[in-house]
C-alpha cells in the first residue's frame, strides 16, 4: 500500500476504493456516521449562508475553513463528500430551491 501523501498510485480501482469506504462506513459505530452526517449538513448550512451577500459570506468562511480543514485531516473522501455537498447546496440555493 501507498503512501497516502506521497501522490503514488496503489493500483486500486475505483470499484475496490468504493468497496473499502463502503466497509468503513459499515464498521463505525451509528454515533460516528451520526456525527459525519451532522458535520456534512453544517458544512451545506455554512455554504448556502455564504452566497446570501457578503456579511453572510464573511460570517461563514471561518466555520467553512474550519470544517473543510477538518474534514481534511480526517480523510480525502470525507473532504470530497463535504466539497460536493457545499457545492450543491449554493446550486440549490442560488436557485431558489433551498431557502435559509
Amino acid at each position: 500500500m501507498a503512501d497516502v501523501g506521497s501522490g503514488v498510485d496503489d493500483g486500486r480501482s475505483v470499484l475496490e476504493t468504493l468497496v473499502i469506504i463502503g466497509q468503513e462506513i459499515r464498521r463505525s459505530s451509528v454515533n460516528a456516521v451520526a456525527v459525519d452526517v451532522l458535520y456534512v449538513f453544517t458544512t451545506a448550512f455554512f455554504a448556502s449562508l455564504a452566497v446570501r451577500g457578503l456579511w453572510p459570506a464573511l460570517i461563514a468562511a471561518l466555520p467553512i475553513a474550519v470544517l473543510l480543514s477538518f474534514a481534511w485531516m480526517s480523510s480525502r473522501f470525507f473532504l470530497i463528500t463535504n466539497l460536493i455537498v457545499a457545492v450543491i447546496a449554493v446550486w440549490l440555493t442560488r436557485a431558489g430551491m433551498m431557502p435559509l
